[in-house]
């Protein structure tokens, strides 16, 4: 009953045993029909049944606390494709919200305002 799972790549190597993160989302697209693995500073991967990976970078920035930067990450992607954004700006849009919650410490209070995120997702390539 999952349309789409988010699991960061050590998540993802438990899951499948694989530790490759692409062979990893191969692995998880047996059982679901899209998959995201989170990478940390190497962006994420994007996958789904019918086509062809997808990998997006993330912003380079200099991490403090990467405590939320997964939640941060999977809200934001939730929130961007809620509001109909196609998947690659949707994964930039994500990308650059968990780049921006790294930069400060903390948890909830390192969550970026959608602002902040429209700048760097703008800026990022």
């Amino acid at each position: 009953m999952t349309d789409l799972l988010v699991p960061n790549e050590h998540e993802a190597t438990a899951l499948t045993g694989e530790t490759d993160p692409y062979r990893a989302a191969r692995a998880l697209l047996r059982q679901v029909p899209e998959i995201v693995v989170t990478l940390g500073a190497a962006g994420s991967l994007y996958a789904t049944r019918d086509s062809a990976p997808l990998t997006v970078p993330a912003p380079k920035v200099r991490a403090v606390d990467t405590t939320a930067a997964g939640d941060t990450f999977v809200g934001a992607l939730a929130a961007a494709t809620a509001g109909g954004r196609p998947m690659p700006e949707a994964l930039r849009w994500a990308s650059a919200a968990a780049a921006l919650s790294v930069q400060r410490p903390g948890a909830s209070a390192s969550m970026p305002a959608r602002e902040a995120i429209d700048e760097l997702s703008r800026s990022t390539p």
